[in-house]
């Protein structure tokens, strides 16, 4: 499966936010939980009968986030769309994806702190919808 994750960056994310180090197995449930979106977006797209999957076609959708760093491989996003559904992809889709996966660390780092670790696990993991 191909990371559509920046790994180092959501590294540094949780190091930065928390203090915290990150086991390998946190990224393959955050990976596979941002195709889900992925696949979501681009079936409310289709129903909404357009060439474009927006920021708005995702079920967590924030307006105007405020980003420092995206946490997603922007060209790997567009080509899982173009491979997935022949449509094309807008730069709010990187800028929610990275929403999505700020919430998804920050839910992690939480689990983590009650469990009393240092580290994000894959046991950390939880979908924010």
């Amino acid at each position: 499966m191909e990371s559509l994750i920046v790994l180092s960056k959501i590294k540094k994310y949780i190091k930065e936010k928390a203090g915290f180090s990150t086991s390998g197995s946190f990224f393959d449930p955050l990976n596979i939980d941002i195709q889900d979106a992925l696949k979501s977006a681009i079936d409310h797209t289709k129903k909404s009968d357009r060439k474009t999957v927006m920021g708005r076609d995702f079920n967590f959708y924030v307006d105007k986030p405020e980003i420092n760093e995206i946490l997603v491989v922007a060209s790997k996003i567009k080509n899982f769309v173009k491979d997935e559904s022949e449509l094309s992809t807008s730069k709010q889709c990187m800028e929610q994806l990275t929403i999505r996966v700020q919430k998804i660390c920050d839910a992690a780092i939480e689990n983590a702190s009650v469990a009393k670790r240092k580290t994000v696990m894959d046991k950390d993991f939880q979908s924010p919808m």
